[in-house]
């Protein structure tokens, strides 16, 4: 008996051809005890090498009605009606959660084939109400076209989603975790279609930079506030972190949802910062970006698939990972001894304002937010923080 490991395609087809010789063997025997041993080794190599693919769930649908001798009608009880087992079936209809139920009891469809990865919306079932979303005012603002809001909210949804590229509308409830800087007058809803308007926005803008962790230090986020003295300090800014690996969108946000920014991850790996610019002003734009930026930095997504919300009116929140964001954000933006030694948030004088802002080689606006902020005055310097220079530079 001379049998060699099945390593390699040639130790394969040499094992195979060997077999093929040996077929028929008597048990107990040499040959036979020589046809086991083989049987065992190309199995091991096979499970390996040659793992056979799961059909998708289309194709085990229709291998069931060929099976079966079925056809498209006798799927109305499992799928809801003609119409939806004709989109099903040609791929235009994804499979819900209670489709999926209904096949693998009705029709014995395993459902590790009929939910597989990427498989989208197999979770949402029929269970959500999509009247719930604000899909007149996503109309509206042109997210979706095409499409009536008062009778297709789910084809709405759907399209939406499908420009985000997410596969599972509850990908994003963990969003939703306590703890987030959410206000809670926030229309769930609502909240969660902003945040798909998001991810669509970040889906179709294309980097060439991997992000690197290591790269997003105190001066990494110096650099970045540091644009903030060019007149086209946001555009600039956001075309220098694209070029580090993180994309930063624009989406006005919704009604009924109070929210300034959002940091994920799209694709479990791409940072994103969505901002609202709900307050379009200097001080207001840049230290809420710097926030963000700060997660990120400080490692706040604990996640692949979590996400941080946050309102920045709330100024007095008790979330750990929210303090220490605006603490290193504050730090950032006008370091703690050019702070302290300054006589701008004592007088809060103009002068005083502009010298400490080319100490801080930053915009004059942050020192004059940073003065409101910390008085509680917000009629103070409003001249000077930069109302409505915003929004203009990413229309």
């Amino acid at each position: 008996m001379n049998i060699r490991p099945v390593k390699t395609e040639g130790d394969y087809e040499l094992a195979l051809e060997r077999i093929e010789s040996l077929w028929g063997a008597k048990a107990n025997t040499q040959e036979g005890n020589e046809l086991d041993i083989l049987l065992t080794l190309v199995s091991v190599y096979e499970n390996e090498h040659h793992t056979v693919p799961q059909p998708n769930p289309i194709e085990a649908i229709k291998f069931v009605i060929d099976q079966q001798g079925l056809n498209q009608s006798d799927l109305v009880p499992f799928i809801g009606s003609r119409s939806k087992v004709s989109e099903v079936l040609s791929g235009k209809r994804p499979l819900t959660l209670s489709m999926i139920r209904a096949l693998h009891t009705g029709l014995s469809i395993p459902a590790e084939t009929l939910i597989q990865e990427g498989s989208p919306f197999y979770q949402d079932g029929d269970d959500v109400d999509w009247k719930k979303f604000p899909t007149s005012e996503i109309v509206s603002n042109g997210w979706v076209t095409d499409l009536d809001p008062r009778t297709q909210q789910e084809e709405i949804m759907r399209n939406l989603a499908a420009q985000a590229g997410v596969d599972n509308f509850l990908t994003q409830t963990a969003c939703f975790r306590q703890g987030t800087r959410r206000n809670a007058k926030d229309d769930s809803f609502a909240l969660q279609t902003w945040i798909l308007k998001v991810l669509a926005e970040a889906h179709n803008i294309k980097i060439d930079s991997n992000f690197n962790q290591s790269e997003l230090n105190y001066d990494f986020l110096r650099k970045v506030v540091q644009l903030s003295t060019l007149s086209s300090g946001p555009a600039n800014a956001k075309e220098y972190l694209q070029n580090k690996g993180i994309k930063l969108v624009i989406v006005p946000h919704l009604k009924r949802t109070y929210v300034d920014a959002v940091l994920l991850l799209e694709k479990g790996k791409i940072p994103v910062i969505g901002m609202s610019l709900r307050y379009d002003r200097i001080d207001y734009f840049w230290f809420t970006l710097l926030h963000e930026l700060a997660h990120l930095a400080l490692n706040h997504l604990t996640a692949s698939d979590d996400c941080i919300i946050d309102d920045l009116e709330l100024h007095n929140s008790l979330d750990n990972i929210e303090k220490e964001a605006d603490k290193f954000a504050k730090e950032v933006l006008i370091p703690k001894k050019l702070w302290v030694a300054s006589n701008a948030p004592k007088s809060a004088k103009i002068a005083d304002i502009i010298c400490l802002a080319r100490e801080a080689d930053i915009h004059q606006a942050i020192v004059a937010g940073r003065i409101r902020y910390e008085k509680k005055n917000y009629r103070l310097l409003s001249r000077y923080v930069g109302h409505g220079k915003i929004r203009s530079q990413f229309n």
